[in-house]
């Protein structure tokens, strides 16, 4: 029997300024069919989001951007210098071409 159930809370996340419920879920639809929910962190690649000071969220896991200093060459951004990390798997970009004006 599954522990979570898709919806429910995993967690609040409070950084920079902003607030991110994060609930049990789905990436995909054909995960229903093989597995447990688990928890599913915003899309910032989709709908981008600053922190109060202007600089942009990212999740470890997102693929880098096309500014992205590491030494692996199509990696995540937790493989970037310019990742910091906030709270859970939601960092910050600290690159300021990356940043709200």
């Amino acid at each position: 029997m599954n522990k979570y159930k898709e919806g429910d809370l995993f967690k609040i996340i409070s950084l920079g300024g902003k607030e991110f419920t994060i609930k049990y879920g789905y990436y995909e639809d054909y995960e229903r069919a093989h597995g447990d929910p688990i928890p599913i962190y915003p899309d910032f690649i989709k709908e981008p989001q600053y922190a109060d000071d202007g600089r942009i969220f990212v999740t470890q896991m997102q693929d880098s951007c096309k500014y992205a200093n590491s030494k692996i060459k199509d990696g995540f951004c937790v493989e970037c210098k310019y990742f910091r990390y906030g709270d859970d798997l939601i960092g910050f970009c600290n690159l300021g071409k990356n940043k709200k004006k």
